[in-house]
């Protein structure tokens, strides 16, 4: 009988751990078809404040970005997404807490906070406080 209620409550624990974490996230992009992939990400990009706070889950292409000619060491680290036919793509700036990037390009599962920074007077979306899963 002990046994049984140390499975069970194991059991509780796992499951509510579980649930936990999957309402954590606000904007799951990993359970999206890539049709509305693309156009949640395009919608962030074009009205990025409606989304700031809420935490999103992206998979995509990992790339890099070199944002200043003078300075080879400003780079801009992004997920890489594809539209359904595969010819558009948008990508969102991620910073990871960690600070630890993949080496190379590959797919990668990133989550974390939106927020938005002012370039050139005008708001862009990125991901804060973010980690690889």
């Amino acid at each position: 009988m002990k046994k049984f209620f140390a499975a069970m409550i194991l059991f509780a624990v796992v499951t509510c751990s579980s649930f936990a974490r999957a309402a954590a996230v606000d904007i799951d992009l990993t359970k999206m078809s890539s049709t509305m992939v693309y156009s949640t990400v395009f919608n962030m990009v074009t009205n990025p404040t409606a989304f700031v706070g809420k935490t999103m889950r992206m998979r995509g292409e990992y790339t890099t970005y070199h944002i200043s000619i003078d300075d080879p060491t400003q780079i801009i680290h992004a997920c890489l997404v594809r539209d359904a036919a595969g010819c558009c793509s948008q990508g969102l700036e991620f910073v990871l807490s960690d600070g630890k990037y993949p080496a190379g390009a590959n797919e990668i599962t990133v989550v974390g906070t939106i927020a938005v920074q002012k370039i050139s007077g005008k708001y862009v979306c990125f991901l804060k406080n973010s980690a690889l899963e």
